[in-house]
């Protein structure tokens, strides 16, 4: 049997405080926003009320896609806590189409497909109702063609 990277993993509810209440506001609604610095002209991560360039503190939300690549990853295969029964779960690296980096899990993707340079987009997931959503990546799926 291939091992399968499930949806669906443990989502501790952070702290939210009012200069990230922009990312969880657009979370909620599925949407990934990121954190521009106004004097530095870049996005960073993660969602933090200042920039860890330059400390300036004129930040705009922007919002990106979610499309990336897998730049690095590691299969988790012993976990301790809440995380243990959800083992194996992937721990990835992705680099955002947008320029910054993030880790995060890829979820909903077969063994046999997690590789450095796959192609993900962002989801957010929740483990309960309560939780609040989680980013998350899965890999892209190519439509296939009808062609013969």
């Amino acid at each position: 049997m291939s091992e399968y990277y499930a949806a669906g993993l443990p989502t501790p509810s952070p702290e939210v405080d009012p200069e990230t209440r922009p990312y969880w506001d657009a979370a909620e609604r599925g949407e990934l926003v990121l954190p521009h610095c106004v004097p530095c002209g870049r996005p960073f991560w993660y969602p933090r009320g200042f920039c860890p360039r330059c400390g300036g503190d004129d930040l705009r939300w922007s919002a990106s896609d979610g499309r990336g690549t897998v730049y690095s990853h590691s299969v988790v295969r012993r976990a301790g806590g809440v995380w243990a029964p959800n083992t194996p779960f992937v721990l990835a690296l992705v680099t955002l189409d947008a320029g910054v980096t993030v880790q995060a899990n890829v979820v909903d993707c077969p063994a046999g497909d997690l590789a450095v340079g796959l192609r993900v987009t962002a989801v957010f997931e929740r483990a309960d109702p309560a939780d609040l959503p989680v980013l998350r990546f899965v890999p892209v799926r190519v439509p296939e063609t009808g062609a013969s």
